[in-house]
């Protein structure tokens, strides 16, 4: 059966991504409509093209590419700077035949080069373009781009410090301790997890967030006037759709450090945090992390994602390192 490759736009995903029906795997959460919509307004409006295309065998959907084009060159719509794995979304066991498909009807388009950031080692183009049969006229070559981190959790709290070295759990053990000795009270909430609950809570939380990230002179430069609209925007999003989180760690009734992290299909992202300075004797921003790693394992969360970065407390925490690539394919006719 021949395939065929359709023009799609960003309503059409979201219509794919709500039917059940179909067997696509949307692999992480950067490639769900919601995400890429979000990104797409703030920083891809101006400078690219949408170039989203499905592939079909007959009325079979089994893959779809969330492209954008800049001239010759076509990338997955997002970037590394705020979506740390970009992925095609297929359908399992279909990678090869979508690219094979793909790749042609792209250079039929005037594409010559597909350059793809921030691929984890399952990505779709691993499994369908260098696992599969060679593609006439194309080439590929990746080069290691970034590191993640990534904690396979375990059913109980005190099993996963058992995975620990003995100086981590000993450490981890010492600072919950102290935060427990040296305060008033203490808790660690999670906002969004209720039901009708999300968008109020986390919208209301989020320029409270914003200055405990500021704290960090580090990550205010990072922190434009641009990227605030792009946190806003995308934590009105993913809190309509039921994904954003706020963990807060409060300290003798005051916000002492915060991290906003993403559930999606039993895997947590921890996308960034914030912490009082004042607070640091305490060690509040190494355990607010150290409090949702605890809370999703209470949850029955399967994986706890620290998502791109070498930082070293990733791996004290029983973090094991993920290479991520930058793939690139050479197309022609």
């Amino acid at each position: 059966m021949p395939y065929s490759v359709k023009e799609e736009t960003l309503q059409s995903l979201q219509h794919y991504c709500r039917d059940e029906g179909r067997l696509l795997i949307w692999p992480v959460i950067f490639t769900l409509p919601v995400w890429i919509g979000n990104w797409w307004e703030h920083f891809g409006l101006e400078k690219y093209q949408l170039l989203i295309r499905s592939v079909w065998m007959g009325d079979e959907l089994i893959g779809i590419a969330p492209l954008m084009r800049d001239g010759a060159a076509a990338r997955l719509i997002g970037s590394a700077d705020v979506c740390d794995y970009l992925d095609f979304v297929t359908a399992s066991g279909r990678e090869s035949d979508f690219f094979a498909a793909l790749l042609p009807a792209l250079a039929a388009e005037g594409i010559e080069v597909l350059e793809l950031e921030s691929q984890r080692p399952e990505a779709a183009v691993f499994k369908g373009f260098f696992a599969g049969s060679a593609i006439k006229g194309s080439q590929g070559r990746f080069t290691l781009e970034n590191e993640s981190s990534e904690i396979i959790l375990a059913d109980e709290w005190e099993d996963y410090l058992m995975q620990l070295n003995k100086k981590q759990r000993h450490e981890v053990r010492r600072k919950l301790r102290k935060l427990e000795n040296e305060t008033v009270s203490n808790r660690f909430r999670v906002s969004g997890e209720v039901q009708g609950d999300s968008e109020s809570s986390l919208t209301r939380f989020t320029p409270q967030f914003i200055d405990l990230f500021l704290e960090n002179p580090e990550k205010a430069d990072f922190l434009t006037d641009k990227m605030k609209k792009y946190f806003h925007g995308l934590i009105t999003a993913t809190a309509a759709a039921g994904l954003a989180r706020f963990g807060l760690l409060e300290i003798d009734g005051e916000p002492a450090a915060a991290v906003l992290f993403f559930s999606y299909d039993g895997r947590i992202y921890l996308y960034n945090s914030g912490y009082r300075s004042d607070y640091s004797n305490l060690s509040a921003g190494l355990l607010s992390k150290v409090l949702c790693i605890k809370d999703s394992i209470e949850r029955g969360r399967q994986v706890f994602d620290f998502l791109k970065g070498p930082e070293i407390y990733k791996s004290r925490l029983g973090g094991v390192t993920i290479p991520i690539y930058k793939v690139t394919l050479q197309i022609t006719q």
